[in-house]
C-alpha cells in the first residue's frame, strides 16, 4: 500500500512539473508515399500512409505520436498497421568545437490489424483510386516496449553545421533498427542526412519480414522546420521506397518574432501541366541561386486500359533568379533553370519499361505577394506566389516513340501553372 501511493504521488508530481512547462511546438501532420523527390518510385505500395502528431514542452521534452499503414501488394500480398508513441528528452554537452546530443527515448507501439484498411479505402473511393484489399499479418494487436537512443555530433561553420549520428530503437518482440548517418543543418530549420539503416523483425508476419528488407541499406532523408509549415523527406535506396510528411505547427504562433533577414530561402508548391496532373515543387535558394526540384508520380491518369502501371516525371535544375519590384505588395520574378529530367515508367514494381535521363532547361515568371519581413512567424517570412513554367526537354524523340500514353507526359515542351509559398528563413 505504501508503495503503490509513493507511485501515485510520484506520478502527480510529475504531472504537476509537465503543466508547468510551455508548449513551444504542437504539429500535426499528414504522410504519403506519393511524396518522392523524384528518386523514389510511388507504387502505392510499403509505408503507404500515415498521420503524426509531434508535442514539445519548452524544446525540452518531446512527445511523438506516429499512425502508419503499412502494405505489400509487392511480395506478399499482406499489410499490417502500427502506432508509435515515443518521449524523449534531448541532453547537450558542448566539448570544444564540437557539441553532442544524446537524446534516450521510450514508448510504445501497438501493432497488428488496427483499422487502417478502412480509412485506406475510403481517402482512394474519394479521389477515385482502386482500392486495396489485403489481409493481415494477424488479426490481433499487440503491445510492445520501445526504447533507444540517438547520439549526434556537431560543429558550426557559421550557421551551417557539420557531424555524425547514430541511432538504435529496439522495440521488445517485434523489431529493432540501427542507423548511421551524416549530417548538415542550416541554421536550425534544414536538416540533411545521408547514410545506412539496418532494420530486422523479431516476429510478426510476412509484410512485416518483407517491409524491414525494404527500408535496410542507403538512406537519405531531410526535415524542414518552415515555423507554420514542417515537411519531411525519407527515401530508400535498395526497394525505390520514400515517405514524406506535410505538417503545420500551430504554436509557431505564439512565440515571439526573431525575423531580422533572410539567409536562404525553402520553397514548395503545386504547378499543373496540361492534362491537369500536380507536380511538387520544391527549391532552395541562397540569393539569386536556386536549386530546384518538381515531380509529378503515380498512375497516367490518360492510360484506362493500364491503370496499375505507374509513371515517375521529375527534373532537377539548378539556376539564377532575379525579382523587381512593381507595388508595394507585388513583386514580378523570373527563374533561368538549367539541369536534368528523369522519366521513369513502370509496366510492374519490379519491371521497368523506360528509366531514362535527359537534359532540360526552363523558364519560369510569376508574382511574389509581399516583401521579406511582412508576414513573419518566430524566425521566417511567408510570401505566396502564383507562378508560370515553360520547359524544355532535349532528345525526346526516341522516348516518345516507346508508349504512346507516357509520350504525352515526355514533351518535349512541357507547360506548367500553379501556385506556391516562399519561406525565408532567418538562422539568427
Amino acid at each position: 500500500m505504501r508503495r503503490r501511493c509513493s507511485l501515485i504521488l510520484l506520478l502527480l508530481a510529475s504531472l504537476v512539473h509537465l503543466s508547468a512547462l510551455q508548449v513551444t511546438h504542437l504539429h500535426m501532420g499528414l504522410g504519403n508515399d506519393w511524396y518522392t523527390m523524384g528518386l523514389g518510385d510511388n507504387l502505392d505500395d510499403g509505408l503507404s500512409f500515415g498521420s503524426h502528431l509531434m508535442i514539445a514542452l519548452q524544446d525540452k521534452i518531446f512527445l511523438k505520436a506516429d499512425a502508419l499503414g503499412f502494405t505489400d501488394m509487392v511480395n506478399t500480398g499482406h499489410r499490417y498497421d502500427q502506432v508509435n508513441i515515443n518521449l524523449t528528452v534531448p541532453l547537450t554537452l558542448s566539448l570544444g568545437a564540437v557539441t553532442y546530443t544524446l537524446t534516450p527515448l521510450a514508448g510504445l507501439s501497438i501493432e497488428g490489424d488496427l483499422g487502417f484498411d478502412r480509412m485506406q479505402n475510403r481517402v482512394h473511393q474519394g479521389i477515385d483510386r482502386p482500392t486495396v484489399h489485403l489481409p493481415y499479418d494477424s488479426t490481433q494487436s499487440s503491445a510492445h516496449l520501445n526504447l533507444g537512443s540517438t547520439l549526434r555530433g556537431m560543429f558550426a561553420l557559421g550557421w551551417v553545421q557539420m557531424g555524425l549520428e547514430g541511432s538504435y530503437l529496439h522495440t521488445f518482440g517485434w523489431e529493432y533498427s540501427t542507423q548511421v548517418v551524416a549530417v548538415v543543418k542550416l541554421g536550425g530549420s534544414l536538416t540533411l542526412k545521408a547514410g545506412y539503416s539496418c532494420m530486422d523483425d523479431y516476429a510478426g508476419g510476412p509484410a512485416h519480414q518483407s517491409m524491414m528488407d525494404r527500408l535496410n541499406g542507403p538512406t537519405f532523408s531531410y526535415q524542414f522546420d518552415g515555423g507554420l509549415l514542417t515537411t519531411s523527406w525519407v527515401y530508400h535506396k535498395h526497394s525505390g521506397s520514400s515517405y514524406g510528411v506535410f505538417g503545420i505547427d500551430v504554436m509557431q504562433l505564439f512565440q515571439p518574432e526573431s525575423y531580422d533577414h533572410t539567409d536562404f530561402t525553402y520553397s514548395l508548391g503545386a504547378l499543373y501541366d496540361m492534362g491537369g496532373l500536380s507536380n511538387r515543387s520544391f527549391a532552395l535558394a541562397f540569393g539569386p541561386v536556386i536549386l530546384q526540384t518538381r515531380h509529378k508520380s503515380g498512375p497516367m491518369m490518360n492510360d484506362a486500359q493500364t491503370p496499375k502501371r505507374r509513371m515517375t516525371v521529375a527534373s532537377w535544375m539548378i539556376g539564377y533568379q532575379k525579382e523587381w519590384e512593381a507595388t508595394q505588395f507585388i513583386f514580378p520574378y523570373m527563374k533561368a533553370l538549367w539541369g536534368f529530367q528523369r522519366f521513369n515508367l513502370l509496366q510492374s514494381p519490379t519491371v521497368a519499361m523506360i528509366e531514362e535521363i535527359k537534359g532540360t532547361v526552363a523558364l519560369e515568371t510569376g508574382i511574389r505577394i509581399g516583401r521579406d519581413g511582412q508576414w513573419v512567424a518566430k524566425n521566417n517570412s511567408y510570401r505566396p506566389r502564383v507562378a508560370a513554367s515553360i520547359q524544355y526537354v532535349f532528345d525526346t524523340k526516341a522516348l516518345k516513340e516507346v508508349d504512346p500514353s507516357f509520350a504525352k507526359h515526355v514533351g518535349p515542351w512541357i507547360f506548367l501553372l500553379g501556385v506556391g509559398l516562399d519561406i525565408g528563413h532567418d538562422p539568427h
